[in-house]
This record gives structure tokens, sequence and C-alpha cells, in this order.
């Protein structure tokens, strides 16, 4: 029977991407919380902002292929 699901499936690592996602997800904490002790809340602030947009984005794109 022929399938017409066109999912590429020679991806190099299947969980490359929830790896990298959860990887972002730590160094972000880790940073804002630096940031944060040493009084540079702007920065702070950046970096929580940026970590929190790459997880999201990432985590919903895990989402959706585990779905599959």
């Amino acid at each position: 029977m022929t399938t017409i699901d066109r999912t590429p499936t020679d991806l190099p690592h299947p969980n490359l991407l929830a790896w990298v996602t959860a990887l972002t997800a730590l160094v972000s904490i880790v940073a804002v919380v630096v940031l944060a002790l040493t009084h540079n809340t702007e920065a702070a602030t950046a970096v929580g902002t940026i970590g929190g947009s790459a997880t999201a984005l990432g985590g919903s794109w895990v989402n959706l292929r585990t779905r599959r």
C-alpha cells in the first residue's frame, strides 16, 4: 500500500530539535539568574525574552513532530 505522507524521514538525529530546545531553555534560565544576581535587569529581561521565544517555537515544533 502506498502512502501519501511526505514527511521527511531522513533526519540526522530525530530528537535533535528536542535536545536543542531543552538546552536553550536551560542556558537561558541560568543566564537570567546570573544576570539578575549581578543587577543587570535589562540584560536579564532581554535574555529571558529571547530564550523564552526560542523555547516556545522549538517546543511547538517538537510537539507537532511527535503528534504525526
